[in-house]
């Protein structure tokens, strides 16, 4: 990883700051925590908090975790600053840093069997524990957690999506650098904003729509300037983002062997699990703000799907290519990842969630 563009003099204040003092003997590790979301951010309250209670607690209060009280770097920064030692834990959007995790992203590649963001996420982990480790995309790190975030949607302003060809030549912000590739790959015309400026393009019509979950829509404020959402048939999930929960390697080490493996107990598929349904919750609430709201759900043409399956296969072979070169049985663990969200699906009782989708009264033509 090239990270000769870290500006040295910030280095050197981050780590006045935030290194962590030498414990002695019966002192408890506090270990620093880099702000993830906003303090008022569903993942911030309902998921790293209680996950930061539970760390207290599995280990009797020997290990504390400190959240800082404003981000320490930018967020494309996050798994630089605690592969450097700058923060002990750090989490951030995997598609936030391109190139870097591009074997993790297999939750992007397109059409997975369910919108269920918690089968999404215990596959996800399961698959890298399993296989996508060894491309060692954590290096440096100790991983304790992947999750994934809510499928992604096609919101457009004033021209619904009900055949392929609509989606052409419309200007639609991207949800990360694979998704921009999707929307390329059906002519569309991908756009990189951050999230304010997402909704500065759609108040002076600048964009044609936006590609990304429910929660995203709400969370920005974005009602007021979509009119229609195309989704997939089926419950069947287009891609979604995933999220990684790390720490220094060095900070890691501090911590007793017993201690340790009590934190891993409720981290990995526990933490995956926890974030999910809070996503799964979240997602349900702003559908029912989107019906709420107005936007209408387009009944897309029939072949719709097949047709966007074949301009996306791609998309797959791609990543094979990547994991091979990285090391990893690609096929195995594209089977193995695809069957694991199938059958955890299954087992939470189907491939949509409950309250994701808004109703049917909308366009009913196909």
């Amino acid at each position: 990883m090239d990270r000769s563009a870290w500006p040295y003099g910030l280095i050197g204040a981050l780590i006045l700051v935030c290194a962590p003092h030498a414990a002695g003997a019966g002192e408890p590790i506090e270990l620093v925590v880099n702000q993830v979301a906003p303090p008022n951010h569903f993942y911030h309250t309902d998921v790293l908090v209680p996950w930061a209670g539970d760390v207290a607690r599995v280990t009797q209060g020997r290990v504390r975790l400190r959240f800082s009280v404003a981000p320490l770097g930018s967020y494309r920064r996050n798994f630089d600053m605690a592969w450097a030692g700058l923060v002990d834990i750090a989490g951030g959007n995997q598609s936030s840093t391109p190139g870097r995790f591009v074997v993790t992203q297999v939750n992007e590649t397109p059409f997975l069997a369910s919108s269920d963001v918690e089968a999404l996420s215990v596959a996800l982990w399961r698959t890298h524990e399993r296989f996508l480790h060894r491309a060692e995309e954590f290096a440096g790190t100790r991983l304790l957690a992947l999750h994934a975030s809510g499928t992604q949607h096609w919101f457009t302003v004033e021209k619904p999506i009900r055949r392929l060809d609509d989606i052409r030549g419309l200007k639609m912000a991207a949800p990360s650098d694979v998704g921009a590739r999707l929307l390329s790959a059906v002519g569309a015309i991908p756009v990189f904003l951050t999230a304010p400026e997402i909704h500065d393009a759609l108040s002076r019509g600048i964009l044609d729509g936006v590609s990304m979950p429910y929660s995203g829509v709400t969370r920005l404020g974005l009602q007021p300037y979509l009119r229609y959402q195309t989704r997939l048939a089926g419950g069947v999930g287009l891609s979604f983002g995933g999220f990684f929960l790390t720490a220094n390697a060095g900070s890691w080490s501090r911590i007793s062997a017993e201690d340790q493996a009590a934190i891993l107990g409720i981290s990995g598929e526990a933490y995956a699990r926890r974030a999910a349904k809070v996503f799964n919750r979240e997602g349900a609430a702003s559908a029912e703000e989107m019906r709420a709201a107005g936007i209408v759900d387009v009944k897309t043409a029939a072949g719709f799907d097949d047709e966007l399956r074949e301009a996306t296969a791609f998309l797959d072979i791609e990543w094979m290519a990547k994991a091979e070169a990285a090391g990893v049985d690609a096929e195995a663990a594209l089977q193995y990842f695809r069957e694991e969200v199938r059958r955890e699906s299954e087992r939470l009782g189907g491939p949509r969630m409950a309250g994701e989708v808004p109703g049917d009264e909308g366009e009913t033509a196909r």
